[in-house]
């Protein structure tokens, strides 16, 4: 186990992907989870906020800054082990390994330009309803309730509830759709991924 997290933590390829690419994937998924590019200084103080919120961890907003590259690189560090696990909560994953094994397995780097349809939830009226759908047979209605933070209204064949309240920034059709600080039956907030396989369809009613 030790060697195989210390070959998953080096910068070397698996299956032709460098684990730096691996990095830019999970910086570019916690993006579109949190709805905002880490561009700004209060953009990573945000980001620390909601990993606080979810996780009930602290990542300082340094480190993320370090993990991103924003400090340039003379102030890279090779990110630890306890702060991949919190990073890949924000996706929706449980810890760095089964994120890093299932993105090494998938053969190809997924960074480009999205051309699809998309949405910036700020954009939406408050009380906007949203359908969104996804394979293989979910459907399920949301309202807007400001600020980027919905409430679930009807679901049909998914795990979500009505009742249900997440965030979410950004959605693109065709791509997964990442929830952040999900409240699920009253439970602790956590992330949580729609349409991972084939992305999600959205139709603002």
């Amino acid at each position: 186990m030790k060697k195989m997290l210390n070959f998953a933590l080096r910068n070397i390829k698996i299956g032709m992907i460098p684990v730096q690419e691996i990095y830019i994937r999970l910086q570019k998924a916690i993006e579109k989870a949190v709805g905002r590019p880490m561009l700004t200084p209060r953009d990573f103080d945000y980001l620390s906020s909601c990993i606080l919120t979810t996780t009930k961890e602290n990542v300082s907003a340094m480190t993320l800054k370090r993990f991103w590259g924003y400090l340039g690189k003379k102030n890279e560090r090779q990110p630890r082990l306890g702060t991949l696990n919190l990073l890949v909560q924000m996706v929706g994953y449980t810890d760095w390994m089964t994120y890093y094994k299932e993105s090494s397995a998938t053969g190809k780097v997924e960074s480009d330009f999205l051309k699809n349809k998309s949405l910036l939830t700020n954009s939406l009226a408050k009380g906007a309803i949203v359908r969104l759908m996804w394979h293989p047979d979910r459907v399920v209605t949301i309202r807007h309730e400001g600020y980027e933070v919905f409430t679930v209204l009807e679901s049909v064949n998914s795990k979500l509830n009505a009742g249900d309240t997440f965030r979410c920034g950004l959605v693109v059709e065709g791509e997964p759709m990442y929830l952040a600080q999900l409240k699920h039956e009253g439970g602790e907030p956590v992330s949580y991924v729609c349409g991972r396989e084939g992305g999600v369809k959205f139709i603002v009613l």
